[in-house]
């Protein structure tokens, strides 16, 4: 399995109309989210976008632009074969004052390269829908929602995909830090039947523990290093987004798209045979999705249940 072509593989329009109130959340998870990749890749081959609302994070927006695009490919292509390269990512530049995810290249090659991510027509595709890339702020880490077509798709995806550490943002960080998975976002910009696609399962409690562990050992009376303030930030978001999903406002209804098996693919560091397999396990679960759910979506009632086994 090569890289796909993927100005041979665009579809240039979406057959459905958006449903009000119906959206889609993609999480993060750097190369994880290849599994993201397969699920829409097999939806965008039915022509199936009934969204009117899609809020992505990190990798999950760069899925969500890909998908709105229309570039078939276009978001596996990019795990495949750029995140897997020295120029994109390079531990050994920790010694130097280069980021050691070097997001500038990573970007620039999506702008006017083999792999140009066609902003034009992704604008085309989200007129009558909101799109929203979720990033951090630096200094409160307030989260703040990106308007790919005010921002500029790329510099969005950009401020959206910023790990701290790895890549140095002096405003934004990646929007995991404070909305990991941005579920609340999208019912605040009015989503009321809520599909959301996972790429990570029990965060919540691991990261807690861990965070609660270092606390007593690294922080001092009302302070504490960045690094664990962002890890107890990320580590909160995601319990506050747990507690939602498990007690939403009575009008809201969310269908969780999970994978059926642990991904074999990590954050950074997978080997391509991981990520094609994940990346094929992803269009399974995006053609088992449709087969059960599709319907029930386009009727624009779902109710809470998951597709995880």
């Amino acid at each position: 399995m090569t890289a796909i072509p993927i100005h041979a593989k665009r579809q240039t329009k979406h057959a459905l109309t958006a449903r009000a109130g119906l959206a889609l959340v993609a999480e993060g998870g750097g190369q994880r989210g290849v599994f993201t990749a397969g699920v829409l890749d097999s939806w965008q081959i039915a022509r199936f976008n009934p969204f009117s609302i899609l809020v992505g994070t990190s990798a999950g927006a760069q899925n969500i632009a890909s998908y709105i695009s229309g570039q078939h490919g276009y978001a596996y292509s990019l795990i495949t074969d750029l995140t897997r390269t020295t120029e994109f990512f390079n531990p050994w530049r920790l010694f130097s004052n280069k980021h050691i995810m070097d997001l500038d290249w990573y970007f620039a090659q999506a702008s006017n390269s083999f792999y140009a991510f066609d902003a034009h027509q992704a604008s085309i595709n989200s007129e009558g829908r909101t799109v929203r890339f979720s990033t951090s702020q630096s200094d409160s880490f307030k989260t703040t929602l990106m308007d790919p077509d005010k921002v500029g798709w790329l510099p969005a995806l950009k401020l959206s995909s910023a790990i701290p550490y790895l890549y140095k943002s002096k405003q934004f960080l990646d929007g995991g830090v404070s909305a990991p998975l941005p579920i609340a976002e999208a019912y605040q910009l009015g989503g009321e039947n809520i599909v959301s696609i996972r790429t990570t399962t029990n965060t919540a409690e691991l990261l807690t523990d861990r965070v609660n562990k270092l606390k007593p050992l690294l922080c001092g009376k009302n302070r504490c290093p960045k690094f664990l303030q962002i890890l107890d930030k990320h580590s909160t978001s995601y319990q506050k987004t747990d507690e939602f999903m498990r007690s939403p406002p009575k009008e809201v209804s969310i269908l969780e798209v999970a994978p059926e098996r642990e991904l074999r693919t990590k954050v950074l560091g997978s080997s391509k045979e991981d990520i094609i397999a994940d990346y094929k396990h992803g269009i399974k679960v995006g053609q088992k999705f449709l087969q059960r759910y599709g319907e029930q979506l386009l009727a624009q009632r779902i109710s809470n249940f998951s597709m995880t086994g």
